[in-house]
C-alpha cells in the first residue's frame, strides 16, 4: 500500500481519498485516519482525505481531534469528508439504529465544527454533552479545514448548501440540477461557491483498447455480484441496485473513450472536483495500475483545462 501511495503521488494525482467500512473482508479499512497517518509519511504532495467518515457512528471530537494531528503530520494536506453511511449491511450492525442517522449526523456535525473552529467551547445535545469549556490541541494547519459532505437526494444537497460545505455526490448526469439546487441553497445562506465546491464520485476501468477495458469490467462485474450477495443483499435492493456501478466500472474503455466520457460528466454536472474508483476486487493488481498510469498520462491532462463555473 505504501509503494502503492508512493507511484500515486508520482503519477500527478492531486489526492488519495479513502472510504470507511466495516465487519467484511472486502474493504478492510475500518479506519481511514491510520491509513491517512501512515500516507502522510510517505507522500509530499497528494492532498489527503476520507469520502467518507461516517459520522452518524463517530465520536466528533475525537474526529476533530485526529484531523488536527493529521493535518499537522502532513503540512496541510488533509480533507474530511462527511457521510451518514450507505450499506444496510453496516447499518444492521451499528449501535445507533439507522433511523437515527440524520439526527446524530446533524448534531456530530454541529460539535464537530465548534471543535475544530473554537477554543474554550461548550455543547449540549441529545447524544453529546460538554458542559466545561474545552479546546482540542492540535488545531489543523488549514483554516477552514476543508470539508466534503456527501449527498445526492434534493434534500441532502439543498442541506449541504445551506451548511456552507461542499458538496460530494455521485457521478450521475443530471444536467446540472444538483449544481444549480446546491448553488441555490448556499447562496440563500450567505455563501458564494462554484464547481470548485462540487465533487463527483465515479469509478472508472480503462484498457489499451475498448475491447479489452469490457472484457476486464464483465469479469469485475461478476465478481462483484457475487460479493454484494454474500453480504446478504437482493439483486433488486436499492443498495445493490444503485451502489454496484461505483465498484464495477461505471466508464469503461480506452483512454480516448474514457476521456471523451468524463469530459461530458463534467460538463454535465457541471463539478470540477473528482474522485475516481480505479481499483476493485475484481482486477488484479498489475491491471489497476494499468488503469492509473492510463488515467494519469492519458486523461488528466485533459480534465486540468476544464473551465471553473
Amino acid at each position: 500500500m505504501g509503494q502503492h501511495s508512493i507511484g500515486v503521488d508520482k503519477l500527478g494525482f492531486d489526492g488519495l481519498f479513502l472510504t470507511e467500512h466495516h465487519f467484511d473482508e472486502w474493504t478492510v479499512l475500518p479506519s481511514p485516519n491510520i491509513f491517512l497517518t501512515a500516507l502522510a509519511m510517505k507522500t509530499k504532495r497528494l492532498r489527503l482525505g476520507a469520502g467518507v467518515h461516517v459520522l452518524s457512528i463517530h465520536s466528533p471530537i475525537r474526529l476533530a481531534e485526529e484531523a488536527g494531528m493529521i493535518d499537522v503530520l502532513s503540512n496541510g494536506r488533509v480533507e474530511v469528508g462527511l457521510g451518514k453511511g450507505n450499506f444496510q449491511f453496516e447499518w444492521d450492525r451499528y449501535t445507533p439504529p439507522r433511523s437515527e442517522a440524520d439526527a446524530r449526523f446533524d448534531e456530530n456535525f454541529a460539535l464537530l465544527m465548534k471543535a475544530l473552529n473554537e477554543t474554550r467551547f461548550t455543547f449540549l445535545g441529545k447524544w453529546n454533552r460538554i458542559a466545561k469549556p474545552s479546546t482540542i490541541y492540535p488545531k489543523p494547519l488549514q483554516n477552514p479545514l476543508p470539508i466534503w459532505i456527501a449527498g445526492s437526494s434534493p434534500d441532502s444537497v439543498v442541506k449541504v448548501g445551506s451548511l456552507g460545505q461542499n458538496l460530494a455526490s455521485a457521478g450521475i448526469p443530471d444536467g446540472g440540477e444538483r449544481f444549480e439546487r446546491y448553488l441555490e441553497a448556499a447562496h440563500k445562506a450567505g455563501h458564494q461557491f462554484s464547481g470548485a465546491n462540487y465533487m463527483i464520485v465515479t469509478s472508472v476501468i480503462i484498457a489499451p483498447t475498448d475491447q479489452e477495458a469490457r472484457r476486464l469490467a464483465e469479469r469485475n462485474r461478476e465478481i462483484m455480484v457475487d460479493t454484494f450477495m454474500r453480504r446478504d443483499y437482493k439483486l433488486d435492493s436499492p443498495d445493490f441496485v444503485n451502489t454496484l456501478p461505483f465498484f464495477s466500472g461505471a466508464l469503461v474503455g480506452s483512454p480516448a473513450t474514457v476521456r471523451d466520457q468524463l469530459i461530458f460528466l463534467l460538463r454535465d454536472t457541471r463539478a470540477r472536483r473528482l474522485i475516481v474508483n480505479l481499483r476493485f476486487r475484481g482486477i488484479i493488481s498489475e491491471v489497476s495500475r494499468q488503469s492509473q498510469r492510463l488515467f494519469a498520462t492519458e486523461i488528466i491532462p485533459h480534465l486540468r483545462h476544464l473551465p471553473i463555473q
